[in-house]
């Protein structure tokens, strides 16, 4: 390739054989055609390889780097040391793009101009075969910002964006260590530091079509949930400054949001936990619209005898002093060791389940509202 292309597609792949040629396919049929791609193999015992180099012999576009396994973070950022477009698009080696995909991306990120951080398109899911699952759709806001990364996400996983590829490297790239240590939520991560940097482009068009797998495992939620609550800490450390009713309601969203997942693969358990956490996580959670949800009744009923316990224990051990923020802050950093209790194992290093889970986990009473939330993560 002679010229420099105007974006780089980077596709970590891992194990990927069963979908990556599909994923490569929706590359060739992208009416934008001024792009390079950067498949990394990352130590894969199937096919992957093989699968990427026939695709190659059809595309110039298509390299492939292959490497020992060092996790989806290291081999994102391995191929973003290789890109050289402008902007950078990851695509997982499992979903696939619409062929207007990289068109209007391109074109709203251009529009914007150098303000603006990231364009992202709204996400359909697909199942194993290819067929779109009947999740409901919802438009998007018509602003979204930071807070709106932090509390709602409607992003919700890494395929449907597009990225100046100046400030992605200005960050540093995708976090390896957060995805060792807490699980793959380095997505999130990174478009909320984008976020920082720049306006957010929403694209209010169905162009990215997300892959669901069968259902992650009890342990994938756990280092999910902590995870997610060390990025929200990150933010509170090192982003814009947040209202505290803010950071509470992100803390409490994102653990009933895990509360859905786990009440889905029948891990009533889990999901009571996650509940009774999330009620501690902010002292105004009752005025949260998500409580409304029919399927949380028997959750909320827990948390609030937790949470009557919880009050009732602090105050004591405060000598009968402990005000509702000193008592939330209390509750809520044993909230976070008691997840750190429950990480007993490592991530598995290749690309993990990333938190695809089977749709009806999020089916709710306003009718798919929480559709799109988090990857995860991915």
């Amino acid at each position: 390739m002679g010229t420099t292309p105007s974006v780089s597609v980077i596709i970590p792949a891992y194990n990927a054989a069963a979908f990556v040629g599909r994923t490569l396919a929706s590359l060739r049929d992208q009416t934008f055609t001024d792009f390079e791609v950067i498949v990394v193999d990352d130590g894969s015992k199937d096919d992957t390889a093989e699968v990427v180099a026939r695709c190659a012999l059809d595309d110039v576009r298509v390299r492939l780097i292959r490497q020992p396994n060092g996790g989806v973070s290291a081999a994102r950022n391995r191929a973003l040391s290789e890109a050289r477009g402008r902007y950078i698009a990851n695509l997982d080696s499992d979903d696939m793009w619409r062929p207007q995909f990289l068109e209007r991306t391109v074109a709203a990120l251009e529009a914007a101009g150098e303000g603006a951080a990231f364009a992202f398109a709204r996400s359909l899911w697909i199942d194993t075969e290819d067929e779109l699952l009947p999740v409901a759709e919802t438009a998007l806001p018509a602003r979204v910002g930071y807070r709106e990364l932090l509390l709602r996400n409607p992003v919700g996983n890494g395929s449907a964006m597009l990225m100046r590829a100046d400030l992605v490297r200005d960050i540093g790239g995708y976090d390896g260590d957060l995805v060792r240590d807490f699980g793959q939520v380095e997505d999130w991560q990174l478009l909320l530091q984008l976020s920082w940097r720049g306006a957010v482009v929403p694209i209010d068009e169905p162009l990215v079509l997300y892959r669901i797998m069968p259902q992650s495992s009890s342990h994938a939620l756990e280092r999910t949930a902590r995870g997610a609550l060390e990025v929200i800490r990150r933010c509170e450390r090192d982003g814009p400054r947040l209202a505290k009713p803010d950071v509470w309601a992100a803390r409490s969203l994102t653990l009933m949001w895990l509360a859905r997942r786990a009440m889905g693969q029948g891990r009533r358990d889990l999901a009571l936990r996650f509940a009774a956490q999330a009620y501690l996580a902010n002292p105004l959670w009752l005025t949260l619209p998500e409580l409304r949800e029919p399927a949380l009744k028997a959750p909320l009923k827990l948390s609030g005898r937790l949470l009557r316990r919880g009050r009732d224990g602090g105050a004591r051990a405060a000598g009968g002093q402990a005000g509702p923020e000193e008592l939330h802050e209390r509750l809520l950093g044993e909230l976070v060791g008691e997840e750190a209790g429950h990480d007993a194992g490592g991530d598995r290093g290749g690309e993990g389940d990333g938190g695809r889970t089977n749709p009806e986990l999020f089916e709710t009473a306003d009718g798919g509202r929480n559709r799109q939330s988090m990857n995860q993560v991915d």
